[in-house]
């Protein structure tokens, strides 16, 4: 397996890059977007496959939840129902915000 040395930094960017696309499932559902399921199979994939390059840094809570959430997401979308949709995204981009902001604070911390 090849080694991905990613510094705290390069993950924090991740993580924002992963919030911004989970809460783009929203607009997408809302504009029934057509590649809406495809979009969120993919956001899953990405967090199940990226778990081998974060290996060593913190993925604890909000990983599993978040993975959790996304594969709800993959069902609630098919449904007419806007609330439970936007509460599952907006549920899992503030978790991965609340993990941003505890790796900011461990960092200040140092």
């Amino acid at each position: 397996m090849r080694n991905y040395a990613l510094t705290i930094n390069e993950y924090i960017d991740y993580l924002l890059t992963l919030q911004d696309s989970i809460f783009k499932i929203l607009p997408l559902y809302e504009e029934k977007n057509k590649y809406l399921l495809e979009y969120v199979d993919e956001t899953i994939d990405e967090v199940i496959h990226v778990k081998k390059i974060i290996e060593d840094l913190p993925h604890g809570y909000w990983y599993v939840k978040s993975l959790s959430n996304l594969e709800s997401l993959l069902i609630k979308v098919t449904e007419d129902n806007h609330g439970k949709v936007k509460k599952k995204v907006l549920s899992t981009t503030n978790l991965i915000g609340k993990e941003i902001k505890e790796i900011e604070e461990g960092l200040n911390g140092l």
